[in-house]
């Protein structure tokens, strides 16, 4: 699914960025290109950065901490 038309960056390009560490709007926008256009998409990209980084955080929780 592309989520910046402006830019053609997908959901999985999103993704990728917050696995590898942009935990922020501003560090995936440098590092995806995303939301350089018209702006239309940051509000779904806040929304994409909130839920991987939700399942970021999930995954490094060791199980013995649960």
């Amino acid at each position: 699914m592309v989520v910046c038309h402006c830019e053609r960056v997908s959901h999985r390009k999103i993704a990728k960025a917050v696995r590898s560490g942009c935990f922020s709007l501003r560090t995936v926008c440098e590092e995806t290109g995303a939301g350089r256009g018209c702006g239309g998409c940051v509000s779904s990209l806040r929304q994409l950065i909130e839920e991987h980084l939700t399942q970021v955080r999930t995954q490094e929780v060791p199980l013995e901490a649960t």
